[in-house]
Parts: C-alpha cells; sequence; structure tokens
C-alpha cells in the first residue's frame, strides 16, 4: 500500500504537467492571432503602444483579436448583459 504522502505527490505532479501542457497549448495559439480587430478590421501594427492596448482573447481553439476601442464596447454589451 503506497503512502498518503507519495500519493499527493504524484497527483501534484499530474496537475502541474496538465496546466503546463494547457499553458503551452494556448501559448501556441496566440502565436497565431489575427492581424486585425475581429469588431471594426483595424489593422494590428506590432508598435509598444499596440503590444499594451489590444487585447486578445483564446477561448478553446479560437483566438479574437480586439483594439481598445472596440474593447471597451465589448465590455460595457457584457455589463448589459449581466445586469439583466
Amino acid at each position: 500500500m503506497k503512502k498518503i504522502r507519495k500519493i499527493n505527490k504524484i497527483k501534484h505532479k499530474q496537475i502541474r504537467k496538465d496546466a503546463e501542457e494547457q499553458m503551452a497549448k494556448q501559448a501556441a495559439l496566440m502565436m497565431k492571432h489575427p492581424t486585425e480587430c475581429c469588431v471594426c478590421q483595424a489593422p494590428f501594427v506590432r508598435t509598444q503602444e499596440t503590444v499594451k492596448t489590444w487585447r486578445i482573447v483564446v477561448r478553446e481553439e479560437r483566438v479574437r483579436l480586439a483594439c481598445s476601442e472596440c474593447w471597451a464596447t465589448v465590455e460595457k454589451q457584457v455589463e448589459n448583459l449581466d445586469a439583466t
């Protein structure tokens, strides 16, 4: 019979491994981000300002990119949906 400490160690190691794999998948998807805003189709030009202000969302296998103006609109719509 295995000791509880050893079982917990094995369990935590597997949880950490699964989390690292999930992170690697999402990072790979982020590198395949679109080149324009998904709402207004404004082109994404990689500068220090755009990298800090634009938002990228990864859900399952879908990657969305939104400029700061469109992101504010999306947040307002979500708040309105949550309020109702």
